[in-house]
C-alpha cells in the first residue's frame, strides 16, 4: 500500500469515528435516562464495550495468526493511552470533575484488576482457565455497575434528557454508533500499520503503540465528544469502564480463544500499565478533577513513553 493511500485510510477511518461516536454518545445518554440508570453506569458498560470491540477485534485476529504479543501489547498499550493520553486531550478540551464515588469505589475497581492481571502475566502467558476467571469477573462487574449506579449517582441538570425518542431509535443509534466505531478503528490501524511498515518501525513497536492508539481512538474520539456536551460522567466512565473491559473482556475472550503467551520485552509495558493505573487513582483521591495543569503532565508522561518505547534501550 502506498503512502499517501494509506493517509487517506487514516482520514478516512477518524471521519467515521466521529460520527459514530456522536451517535453512540447520543444514543446512550437517553437510555441512560430511560433506564433511571446514571449517565456513568451506561458509560462504564454500554459505551465502554462498544469502544472495547475494535480492541477486540484486533487482538482476537492476532491471536488466530499466532501473533499474541500482539494481543497481548494491544491490550496493554490501549489501557496506557486510555488514561494519560485520552484522559488528557479530554482535558485540555474542557475540565474533567471526578464523582466522589467514581474516585473512592470503581476507580480503584479498576486497579484491582489491572494488578491482577499483572500477576496473570508474571509467568508471561494466559492460560484459558486464566481467561475463564476473566470472564467471570466481567460478567459479575457488569451486574455490580447496572445494580449499584441505577440510584446512586444523580443525573446533572445537562444530562437529563426531556422528551425522550421512542426506544428503537436509541438502539440504532448505539448500534450504528458501534459499528462506525469499529468499522473506523479497522481503517485507521491498517492505515496506521501501513505507515509504520512505511517508515521501517520493527512489528512490536507498532502493537504496542501503533495499533494500541489506533484501537484506543474509539475512546479518544468518543471521551472527547462526551466531555464537549458536558457527559462528563460517561467520559470518565468510558475510560474507566473500557480499561476493565479491555483486561476482563479483550484479554478473557481472546485467551479462551487460543492461550496466550509474551515476550519478557513486555514486562515494561505491563508494569508501566499497573503503574499509570495506580497513579492515576492516587490523583483522583487527591483531586477530584483533572484541568489543564494536569492535562499537560498526562500527555507528557505519555510522550515520555512512546519515546522509550522506540529507544534502542527498551528492545
Amino acid at each position: 500500500m502506498s503512502l499517501p493511500i494509506a493517509i487517506i485510510l487514516i482520514l478516512v477511518g477518524l471521519a467515521v469515528l466521529i460520527v459514530g461516536a456522536d451517535a453512540l454518545v447520543l444514543g446512550a445518554a437517553q437510555l441512560a435516562k430511560r433506564l433511571g440508570l446514571s449517565p456513568f453506569a451506561i458509560g462504564v458498560t454500554v459505551v465502554a464495550f462498544g469502544t472495547s470491540a475494535p480492541e477486540l477485534f484486533a487482538s482476537v485476529g492476532a491471536a488466530l495468526q499466532n501473533v499474541t504479543d500482539l494481543a497481548i501489547g494491544n491490550v496493554v498499550g490501549s489501557n496506557i493511552a486510555n488514561i494519560i493520553l485520552i484522559l488528557g486531550v479530554s482535558a485540555l478540551v474542557s475540565t474533567i470533575p471526578i464523582n466522589k464515588r467514581v474516585r473512592f469505589v470503581e476507580i480503584p475497581i479498576m486497579v484491582a484488576i489491572t494488578a491482577l492481571t499483572t500477576i496473570l502475566l508474571i509467568d508471561h502467558e494466559l492460560a484459558r482457565l486464566e481467561g475463564a476467571l476473566l470472564v467471570v469477573g466481567l460478567l459479575a462487574f457488569v451486574l455490580y455497575v447496572v445494580k449499584s449506579h441505577k440510584e446512586d449517582i444523580l443525573h446533572e441538570a445537562d444530562d437529563k434528557i426531556h422528551n425522550p425518542k421512542p426506544l428503537w431509535i436509541d438502539l440504532v443509534y448505539i448500534t450504528a454508533g458501534v459499528a462506525g466505531l469499529a468499522l473506523g478503528a479497522k481503517v485507521l490501524v491498517e492505515g496506521a500499520q501501513s505507515v509504520a511498515i512505511s517508515a521501517g518501525v520493527p512489528e512490536g513497536v507498532v502493537g504496542a503503540t501503533i495499533v494500541a492508539f489506533g484501537t484506543s481512538v474509539p475512546e479518544l474520539v468518543t471521551t472527547i465528544r462526551a466531555a464537549v456536551k458536558k457527559h462528563t460522567d460517561m467520559a470518565v466512565g468510558n475510560i474507566v469502564g473500557s480499561n476493565i473491559f479491555n483486561l476482563l473482556s479483550v484479554l478473557g475472550i481472546t485467551s479462551l480463544i487460543k492461550p496466550l503467551t509474551m515476550d519478557t520485552q513486555m514486562d515494561f509495558h505491563v508494569l508501566f500499565m499497573l503503574g499509570v493505573a495506580l497513579g492515576f487513582m492516587i490523583w483522583t483521591l487527591l483531586r477530584p478533577r483533572i484541568a489543564k495543569p494536569g492535562a499537560i503532565l498526562f500527555l507528557l508522561l505519555y510522550t515520555g513513553y512512546v519515546v522509550y518505547a522506540y529507544s534502542p534501550q527498551s528492545a
